[in-house]
């Protein structure tokens, strides 16, 4: 019985995927390469004109690597959450058939956003290569981590915003600003360590200045042993994720009657 309940749960998820990258993506491939085509070129936009503009660097070596190891943190985390926090409020027609579930909902848009960030980071790194900009890490398989753990705590908040964003409509505005704040504090262009005492103390609360401090570990010797804290940045993607699975659980019902 348990193991047809789980099948029949997965079949409803991927029906549900497929469902939602139709309807958000077209029937064509072209849809699908729009919606990777944003995120990456947002990503491309900032590091290229960030590196021209200034081309001296807080660290040595290439000014890119520097810049893509900051900024890349941030667009794995913004494009996830925020896509995620749509699929709630966009499918609750859905719930009229019994076998859909807002956990469904919420897993089938995680899962494709997760596949879609990993396709954005592959073709960062392979239109870099073609730049002649080397991404490649010293220590591959902290770097890695370091993109295995900022896309956890991407989907964690994701699963979060969804809830949030189901029972309050203004939420997907804050949540932008929210991610801005977060951005500007992050070190993205600065190195914490050349900022004063009392700023670092502050945003080494930032989860996404630990994402970057992670990441930029994978490129620097010795970089991120004063202020990394993976333990932090893990223990509050599970937090949200926890937040977020038990706020599902409660709302579940108001969801349903709302129909």
């Amino acid at each position: 019985m348990m193991k047809e309940a789980i099948n029949a749960r997965l079949a409803v998820i991927h029906a549900l995927m497929l469902r939602d990258m139709r309807t958000r993506f077209g029937r064509s491939y072209l849809g699908y390469l729009i919606a990777i085509a944003w995120p990456l070129t947002h990503l491309v936009a900032i590091v290229v004109l960030t590196t021209y503009a200034n081309r001296i660097m807080p660290l040595g070596g290439d000014p890119a690597v520097f810049i893509s190891t900051g900024v890349m943190p941030y667009v794995l985390c913004l494009y996830p959450s925020r896509m995620m926090g749509y699929a709630i409020e966009l499918n609750k027609p859905l719930f009229l058939f019994p076998a859909v579930k807002p956990l469904d909902l919420i897993v089938s848009r995680g899962i494709i956003e997760f596949l879609t960030a990993f396709v954005v980071v592959f073709l960062f790194f392979c239109g870099a290569a073609v730049a002649g900009v080397d991404l490649m890490p010293i220590d591959i398989e902290t770097g890695a981590t370091a993109i295995l753990a900022t896309v956890f705590f991407a989907i964690s908040v994701g699963v979060l915003n969804t809830i949030i964003s189901a029972l309050f409509k203004f939420w997907h505005i804050i949540f932008i600003i929210v991610m801005l704040i977060l951005y500007m504090t992050a070190g993205v262009f600065l190195l914490p360590t050349a900022m004063p005492q009392r700023v670092q103390d502050v945003i080494w609360y930032n989860p996404l200045f630990q994402c970057v401090e992670w990441l930029r570990s994978a490129y620097y010797e010795g970089y991120g042993d004063a202020m990394l804290s993976k333990g932090y940045l893990l223990s509050f993607a599970v937090t949200c994720l926890f937040l977020g699975l038990l706020g599902e659980r409660f709302i579940r019902g108001k969801l349903l009657s709302s129909l």
